[in-house]
């Protein structure tokens, strides 16, 4: 984490990760996350193997600005996005 404080669930675990925290989220796990603090946040990851960075080409490029145009793009990818899932209710 470099700024903010977020919250992370990784399979049933969830924990706050203030600046400085390094977490680890295993392939093939569930997991999300969300900014919990009053101000931005700001993440840096690193996804591996490549090709994930895909999808922020292919969402800045279809100018996706909405949850559920970006889930479509999420979709193409194997991403289940359960904040769209959750508005489809």
């Amino acid at each position: 984490m470099i700024r903010g404080l977020y919250r992370f669930r990784c399979g049933d675990e969830e924990f706050d990760a203030p600046p400085g925290t390094v977490v680890v989220l295993p392939p093939h796990v569930r997991h999300s996350w969300r900014n919990i603090g009053d101000e931005p946040g700001q993440l840096f990851a690193m996804v591996t193997p490549g090709g994930f960075e895909q999808l922020f080409v292919d969402i800045e490029t279809s100018c996706a600005d909405t949850r559920e145009k970006i889930a479509e793009i999420e979709a193409r990818m194997g991403i289940i996005n359960d904040a769209v899932l959750a508005l489809r209710l």
